[in-house]
């Protein structure tokens, strides 16, 4: 499996819900790359005062939305908040390889355990690792860390995939539909159900 390079992306667009809907709408109405970015950059249609703000959340959320096919983009848009929600969640872990072995090495684990929480302390041991073995994230300092762990908790919550609890965050197993659950497994994406969900 083709893994992405290590990406910061998430410290500055963590999970960004109600401005994705908008943009899998457009895309569900058969517009292309270059339209959706005029439709959101020029025309400022998800309403966003700064222009750089505006390309870059664009940007960053196209790039999420095309991880997922015409289904699941159906299902993103128009199924229950809780399975949408957790699709969106699923979009960023396909689109962000370091978000995705988070998940899948931390939140999973936690899920799994009698612990059910992740500490500030995971989140830096976590990071830790992957400075001491990827090259990119040997370079990122003290700010981005701290920035890219808070954008995670953002997610985590924001999904319903957690809640916050002092400064922990309390894992919670969603039910998302069983037809969308099925599709995700039916695509040989079993990987992300195991990281989200905590299956087998």
């Amino acid at each position: 499996m083709y893994k992405k390079p290590y990406s910061s992306a998430i410290k500055k667009t963590p999970f960004k819900y109600t401005i994705a809907k908008k943009i899998a709408k457009l895309i569900l109405d058969g517009l292309d790359r270059n339209e959706v970015f005029e439709k959101c950059y020029i025309d400022n249609y998800i309403e966003i005062d700064s222009v750089q703000r505006r390309k870059e959340i664009t940007n960053v959320i196209y790039e999420r939305l095309i991880q997922l096919d015409n289904y699941l983009l159906n299902q993103f848009y128009d199924g229950d908040v809780i399975t949408s929600k957790f699709i969106l969640a699923y979009a960023i872990a396909k689109s962000d390889s370091l978000f995705f072995e988070f998940l899948f090495e931390v939140y999973r684990d936690a899920l799994l355990s009698d612990k059910k929480y992740i500490s500030i302390d995971d989140f830096e041991a976590f990071f830790e690792s992957k400075k001491e073995s990827d090259v990119i994230v040997s370079e990122w300092g003290h700010f981005t860390i701290d920035q890219l762990s808070k954008g995670y908790r953002n997610i985590l919550v924001e999904s319903g995939l957690g809640y916050r609890v002092k400064r922990n965050i309390v894992v919670e197993k969603v039910m998302i539909h069983p037809e969308v659950q099925e599709h995700i497994r039916l695509i040989n994406d079993k990987e992300y159900l195991q990281a989200l969900l905590g299956e087998d």
